[in-house]
């Protein structure tokens, strides 16, 4: 299976890498290939809504940005994974970007043939707070959503609070998100 992971948070020893590390050790165990982006080191601008992606003809978005490595990796890839801390209830702010730009590929199935149909999604995603209280269930209901309106399977949430203890204070967190790799 091939992964491709959008990662969004800006610390690459943070709690949110130290997790997402996790579930890919199990995947890549498993023969899966895993390629990662880090979004804050990539020039991804915001969707400007002029809608030229969806003129006739259109081929993609107009921006020039580093979006088009992106865009190639998602026609290729089985699974999506985004990867960020809980910002103020949303994906962080390279993360929301990104996904924001999907828009300019064709991804309504039923009415397009959509590049994300058949493809799977999981959210892996990291807060301050304990995880039976990191507020997840908004942004969750909006990929679920996400994932009817484009034909893609949701896979859930692989998460951590980490308000009190750091994840190398939580081994069987990190062992529980290795086992969810392991079984993709």
């Amino acid at each position: 299976m091939q992964i491709c992971v959008l990662f969004g948070g800006p610390h690459k020893n943070g709690n949110t890498a130290k997790l997402l590390a996790k579930v890919l050790d199990g995947a890549k165990s498993q023969g899966h290939s895993v390629e990662l982006f880090h979004l804050v080191d990539m020039d991804i601008r915001p969707c400007k809504g002029c809608m030229a992606c969806k003129k006739p003809k259109a081929n993609g978005c107009v921006q020039k940005d580093d979006m088009g490595k992106i865009y190639e990796a998602l026609r290729q890839c089985d699974l999506l994974i985004l990867a960020s801390p809980m910002y103020w209830w949303n994906l962080a702010g390279p993360l929301k970007d990104a996904v924001d730009r999907f828009f300019a590929l064709p991804f309504a199935a039923g009415r397009e043939q959509s590049i994300f149909a058949g493809k799977k999604l999981m959210l892996v995603m990291t807060s301050g707070q304990a995880a039976e209280h990191d507020g997840r269930e908004g942004l969750e209901l909006i990929l679920q959503k996400m994932c009817q309106f484009t034909g893609m399977t949701w896979l859930g949430t692989v998460t951590a609070g980490t308000n009190d203890k750091s994840l190398d204070e939580q081994p069987q967190v990190l062992e529980k998100a290795y086992a969810i790799g392991a079984g993709l």
